[in-house]
C-alpha cells in the first residue's frame, strides 16, 4: 500500500491524520510539504518549487491513496498527483478565506476545481459542509466524522480540581488570525480588577516576540508562561493541569485543538463561531465570545472564576461527549474502512 499526504506535518492535526491510518492500514505514509517562510514572495517561490517537484513526482511514481489538507493549497496540488484515490480535508469553516476581494475569488476557484476532481472530501463537522455544497461538491463524495482524539494519551478524573491561582491554556499557533493579543489584554484588564490568573500559551509563530513585548507592556510577563512547540504526548498533561481553555480565532472550521482541551477537562471559552456553536451551549459546558473584544473575553474569563464549581458537571459531560464522539481509535476505523471501499 503506497500513501501520499501532502501538508503540513508538524500541525497536530496532520499528525493525528497521519498516525491514524498508518495505523490501521499498516503502511507508512510518505509525506511532501512546502518548507515554512514569514516571507510572502519567498513562500510563492517555495510553492513553485514544490509544483516543479510534484510534476517530476507523476512520471516516477505511483500511489494507492494521496491526502491533502485545505482544497486551495495542497487539496489543488493532489490533482497531480497519480494515485487510484485522492481524498482532501476542508480545514476551515471554509478553505476560501478570506471570502471578499482577489484572494477569494481565485480560492473558490481552486476548492470548486478540487471538490470536483477528488473522490472523497473530508468535513470534520457538519458545519464545514455548507461550503463545499455551494463549492459544488457532490453530497455522496463528503464525509463528515472528525479525526478523533486519542483519549489513552488524556488523564481525567471526575473528581474534578481547579488550581488556586486559576491557569488557562492557548494552544493555536502564534499568528494573526488566532488574536493572542485580545487574549494577552484581557488578563491586564482582570489584573486592574485584583483578579490574577496565570497563562500558559503553548505554540510557535511569527508572533512570538511581539507577544512578549506586549505582555511585558502590559505588565502581566509574570503571569504568561511562552511555552514553544510542545510535543503530541505533552500537550495532555498541560490541559489537565489547566482549568480554562481559550481561543478566539476569527474563523474557525471543527478545532481539534478545542476537543483536546474538552478531552482533557479544560474549561472552553471561545469565539461565538458556527462551527463552536455546534459544541458549546453558551453558560453550560463553555462560553462564547466575540473574537476582538478584550472587555468580553475578560468578562467571560471572570464569570467562569466566580462559578467554578457550577461548571464542574459540564466539564464532566464535555469529556463523556468526547469518549462518545470523537474517539480516534473508533473514528480513524471507520475513516480507513472509508478509503478501503474506494480502492474497492
Amino acid at each position: 500500500m503506497k500513501i501520499l499526504f501532502l501538508g503540513e506535518t508538524y500541525r497536530a492535526d496532520a499528525k493525528t491524520w497521519i498516525e491514524g491510518i498508518e495505523t490501521f492500514s499498516g503502511a507508512k505514509i510518505d509525506t511532501m510539504e512546502v518548507p515554512f517562510s514569514p516571507r510572502r514572495w519567498k513562500r510563492i517561490s517555495l510553492f513553485l518549487l514544490f509544483l516543479v517537484q510534484l510534476i517530476r513526482l507523476r512520471t516516477q511514481k505511483s500511489f494507492d491513496i494521496v491526502l491533502a489538507e485545505r482544497a486551495t493549497s495542497y487539496g489543488f496540488f493532489s490533482l497531480l498527483v497519480k494515485a487510484r484515490v485522492k481524498v482532501v480535508a476542508q480545514q476551515g469553516i471554509t478553505d476560501a478565506f478570506p471570502e471578499e476581494g482577489f484572494t477569494g475569488l481565485y480560492k473558490r476557484f481552486f476548492q470548486r476545481r478540487v471538490y470536483k476532481n477528488v473522490d472523497l472530501i473530508h468535513a470534520w463537522g457538519h458545519v464545514m459542509t455548507y461550503a463545499m455544497l455551494e463549492s459544488g461538491a457532490a453530497p455522496s463524495k463528503i464525509m463528515v466524522l472528525p479525526k478523533g482524539i486519542n483519549l489513552q494519551r488524556y488523564t481525567f478524573s471526575e473528581k474534578h480540581e481547579f488550581n488556586s491561582t486559576p491557569i488557562g491554556i492557548v494552544t493555536r499557533s502564534l499568528s494573526d488570525i488566532y488574536r493572542h493579543d485580545i487574549i494577552l489584554q484581557s488578563l491586564a484588564l482582570l489584573k486592574e480588577k485584583g483578579i490574577e490568573v496565570k497563562l500558559r500559551i503553548v505554540g510557535d509563530g511569527v508572533l512570538m516576540e511581539d507577544l512578549k513585548l506586549l505582555a511585558k507592556n502590559l505588565q502581566i510577563s509574570n503571569q504568561v508562561m511562552f511555552l514553544g512547540r510542545v510535543d503530541n504526548d505533552k500537550l495532555p498533561v498541560l490541559l489537565d493541569d489547566s482549568d480554562f481553555y481559550v481561543a478566539i480565532p476569527e474563523t474557525e472550521g471543527v478545532s481539534a485543538s478545542l476537543f483536546e482541551a474538552m478531552a482533557g477537562g479544560c474549561f472552553p471559552i471561545v469565539t461565538d463561531l458556527p462551527s463552536n456553536r455546534a459544541f458549546i451551549r453558551p453558560g453550560q459546558n463553555g462560553l462564547l465570545v466575540p473574537s476582538g473584544d478584550a472587555q468580553k473575553l475578560a468578562d467571560a474569563i471572570e464569570l467562569f472564576l466566580a462559578s467554578r464549581s457550577k461548571f464542574t458537571e459540564y466539564i464532566i459531560e464535555n469529556r463523556a461527549y468526547i469518549e462518545s464522539e470523537v474517539d480516534f481509535n473508533k473514528n480513524m476505523k471507520i475513516i480507513w474502512s472509508r478509503y478501503q471501499q474506494l480502492l474497492k
